[in-house]
């Protein structure tokens, strides 16, 4: 089947009154050949005619003219205007082919302009001629790409990388990723992809695509980097092909010809980037550098400064800036041997803003007066190397003067917890218990006479208490032991903790919610890790668990399935594509049988 293209003629004489355009098929597709025919009735062919010419744009390439005399029958309007009006409106003309190689981009896109030359005047025909260019069915469905914000940065200094989709029409859904592993050479933290939305391409309606920030790395060591393809798979629509059917229909064959289009399993990847990683100038290289890379903001101060033996006084420490995600080294700390300490107390945080992520942490110094007099803290500096000024930068809180007066508990009081002992017996407390003495009775006879140890059932009693008793002790032991080894107690109850994460992925499944399928599944691998192996894997980075697992001697296939699952669930839980109710399944049977294969961490 033609398609009819609308012709915008800009010809200044009527001598050519009817031409128009129409393209060889129904379907132009990207990078492919096809025909663009300009349809001329032959009564109205100049006579004093010259060159016919195509000057291609954006892309399209032109490499032959054709041409060929044709009678053009009515369709159906033109049969209902004959019918009403009277006579056919056949008509012979000349259809002049121009061969056109399409683009790689897709998209309603214009092709040129048809010039002809009459009567020695250059003459234009259409001077745009809109064709819409799509995806060739062989083609990938899907287009993914990873976008760095830098390609060349220092060493510890943060980027991020985009994540980025183009749907196409013969798209049918199921996309799901199977590796987006970005190397061990990387501190990454990951996006929830929440920002990720579709939205049909302008000029494509079929088209959709969407793009957000997918993680922010930083890298651990200078040199030339890669970050590995990210794989997905889908489904799209497959090449139409030609079905021919026969039927025998009262002794009479019949062949009927029909274009289906099936289904097909597809894969796509990113392509790898290259990042060169500058390692730190050594020149202006300060001696406390603390290792930081961004740019940094640096604060500390003690709450009071005047105190008592016996109070306590605080340092807080706050540092925040952009380097690398969710890692900030301590300062150096001046000697406090005129104190006493006790462990300080940590907290750090990681936030997104803008197009950064921004670790913050607070530092808490307890300190003790040991005893009276004026003292002098040292200042505390920090010092940081800041990328986009190519220079090391420094920050200083301090120096202190401390005034500790005597208080009136002494400096090893403070430090003491006094143990209650038991209580002094009063005078009048012996008096009461002297009249609550029970007198001793008299025993009886019969009692004297008794004698239990000439007795078989007692010595029988006797030595099965023994055995008895040592198993109990044994018993109770291990049980304490047991309970008192905290990894010990985790792997014990890591099936069943395991078991109520599918039971939740089986529930969500019932209500077809997807996200909260594929959170109890990612949970559950997770907690399942921690549980067999005492070991936090929610707070690692994705290169931390694959070292941890490689140092609990689990084999390179088993930690890849563990890594690939848990990217598969992080994009699927926040990508919005879907999975058939039977897909699910399968992933969860997968996944089951995964968590099976590592109970030999136990």
């Amino acid at each position: 089947m033609k398609r009819i293209l609308p012709i915008i003629a800009t010809v200044a004489t009527m001598v050519i009154a009817s031409p128009s355009l129409q393209l060889d098929r129904e379907r132009v597709e990207a990078g492919k050949n096809f025909g663009l025919q300009l349809v001329v009735p032959l009564q109205e062919i100049p006579e004093n005619r010259g060159e016919l010419q195509i000057e291609p744009k954006n892309g399209f390439t032109f490499s032959g003219l054709d041409s060929t005399d044709q009678v053009i029958r009515p369709g159906f309007d033109d049969m209902f205007n004959s019918f009403f009006g009277g006579g056919s409106r056949s008509y012979k003309a000349r259809i002049y082919t121009f061969k056109l190689k399409a683009p790689k981009k897709t998209g309603n896109i214009n092709v040129g302009s048809i010039t002809w030359v009459i009567d020695g005047e250059k003459r234009v025909i259409s001077g745009n001629i809109p064709v819409n260019v799509q995806k060739a069915f062989t083609d990938d469905a899907v287009t993914v790409s990873l976008s760095p914000s830098k390609k060349t940065i220092y060493e510890g200094e943060q980027f991020y990388v985009t994540l980025g989709f183009h749907t196409y029409e013969h798209f049918e859904g199921g996309l799901q990723a199977t590796d987006m592993n970005t190397g061990n050479d990387f501190i990454v933290h990951r996006s929830d992809l929440s920002s990720l939305e579709f939205k049909p391409v302008e000029g494509a309606r079929r088209e959709m695509q969407a793009s957000a920030k997918f993680a922010w790395l930083s890298p651990t060591k200078s040199g030339s980097l890669k970050i590995p393809p990210f794989k997905f798979k889908y489904t799209k629509r497959g090449e139409p092909k030609v079905v021919e059917e026969s039927k025998q229909m009262g002794g009479m064959s019949f062949t009927s010809r029909s274009v289906k289009q099936e289904s097909v399993e597809a894969e796509t990847s990113t392509p790898t980037i290259n990042i060169t990683v500058k390692p730190l100038p050594a020149e202006g290289k300060p001696a406390d550098f603390s290792g930081m890379v961004g740019d940094y903001k640096f604060s500390a101060d003690f709450d009071k400064t005047s105190l008592t033996v016996g109070e306590a006084m605080t340092l807080t420490v706050n540092i925040s800036g952009d380097g690398t995600p969710g890692t900030i080294t301590d300062p150096k700390f001046p000697d406090f041997s005129e104190f006493r300490s006790v462990p300080p107390e940590n907290s750090i945080n990681k936030k997104i803003s803008g197009s950064k992520v921004i670790t913050s942490k607070q530092i808490k110094v307890f300190l003790y007066p040991k005893k009276k007099g004026e003292f002098t803290i040292p200042e505390i500096s920090y010092s940081w190397f800041n990328p986009a000024k190519k220079k090391y930068e420094s920050a200083k809180a301090g120096p202190w003067n401390i005034i500790v007066e005597k208080g009136e508990a002494s400096a090893e009081a403070a430090f003491q917890n006094p143990v209650a002992g038991p209580a002094t017996v009063q005078k009048q407390e012996i008096e009461n218990l002297g009249t609550d003495i029970r007198f001793i009775h008299n025993v009886n006879e019969s009692s004297q006479n008794a004698a239990p140890h000439r007795s078989i059932l007692y010595w029988i009693l006797f030595f099965s208490a023994i055995p008895f008793y040592f198993i109990v002790t044994a018993v109770i032991a291990s049980r304490r032991k047991h309970n008192s080894n905290a990894a010990l107690v985790r792997k014990g109850k890591a099936n069943k903790l395991l078991k109520e994460k599918f039971a939740a992925a089986q529930n969500a499944l019932q209500k077809q919610d997807g996200k909260a399928f594929f959170a109890a599944l990612e949970t559950g691998l997770i907690d399942y890790l921690s549980n067999l192996t005492n070991l936090e894997f929610k707070g690692m980075t994705r290169s931390q668990m694959n070292q941890e697992l490689e140092n609990l001697q689990v084999s390179a296939d088993t930690i890849t399935a563990i890594d690939n699952w848990l990217d598969k669930c992080a994009f699927v839980r926040y990508a919005p594509v879907d999975s058939s109710n039977e897909e699910q399944r399968q992933m969860l049977a997968d996944v089951e049988k995964l968590c099976e294969s590592l109970g030999r961490l136990k």
